[in-house]
């Protein structure tokens, strides 16, 4: 028997590789083929008020469904490991540096 967080992340793992097997929609592309139809509607602005296509950084969510599919799009996992590994990390890395606070001056001059 597997302790629990291995099963966990077995399960992540297999959940991962599953949903990017699934038809997955583009909606970047999506929404640029949106853009470039001047008779459509649906399209918002950046506060999600309604826009015409050329100025649209959104669709409503009925839009969406009916122009892009249900589908969820497909995980793109080397662009979600730069941007952990540019972000994330690094603050991961300052925040263990902290010193442990024990309510003394020293704590705040160490370094």
């Amino acid at each position: 028997m597997r302790p629990a967080p291995t099963r966990i992340l077995l399960l992540l793992f297999l959940l991962l590789s599953l949903s990017s097997l699934a038809a997955a929609g583009n909606f970047t592309r999506c929404l640029e083929e949106f853009r470039k139809d001047p008779d459509a509607i649906g399209g918002v602005d950046s506060r999600g008020h309604p826009t015409s296509p050329a100025k649209a950084v959104g669709l409503t969510y009925t839009t969406c469904t009916a122009r892009c599919g249900r589908n969820p799009e497909s995980f793109n996992w080397g662009e979600f490991a730069q941007l952990f590994s540019t972000w994330l990390l690094p603050w991961l890395a300052l925040t263990t540096q902290l010193p442990f606070c024990s309510k003394r001056y020293d704590d705040l001059i160490s370094g």
